[in-house]
């Protein structure tokens, strides 16, 4: 993503006033706004070597400023939860805990999820693995006639 050069912006906290934009980070340093009726223009230092973009050909859409991207489900999590509630109705052999064990197992390694969801959806897998392992417990026991 390239982000803007170096400059003065509108202060994002405050209308009234601009602030210094290093080419990074907002810094401490900040203006009074003009007083003119004319749109404000950001001035605008060129920066000093090439310009390049550390993502190859991707394009975002949305702010770069507003960190905003678009919210991704956790599918594997999705999974891992629908085959543990399969588990505790039907268990054949306990293949239906055995595929919740490995689907909440890759759900946790690699949610898959972004933002707030990849808290939701990890606990979700987290749950679904404990409800496995329990039902797979008992389809164990009942096929080796332990209990």
């Amino acid at each position: 993503m390239t982000l803007p050069a170096a400059g003065w912006f509108p202060d994002p906290q405050d209308a009234h006033r601009l602030r210094w934009w290093d080419g990074h980070a907002w810094g401490g340093a900040t203006r009074v706004l003009p007083a003119r009726q004319e749109p404000v223009a950001p001035v605008v230092v060129a920066p000093a070597g090439p310009s390049f973009s550390v993502e190859g050909g991707a394009v975002r859409t949305g702010s770069w400023a507003s960190g905003g991207s678009v919210q991704r489900v956790g599918t594997a999590a999705l999974v891992a939860v629908l085959l543990a509630v399969v588990s505790v109705v039907w268990n054949p052999v306990g293949a239906a805990s055995t595929l919740a064990v490995v689907a909440g197992v890759v759900a946790i390694v690699r949610p898959g999820a972004t933002g707030g969801w990849r808290v939701l959806w990890r606990s979700a897998a987290a749950s679904a693995l404990v409800v496995a392992v329990a039902t797979g417990a008992v389809a164990a026991s009942a096929q080796l006639h332990v209990l």
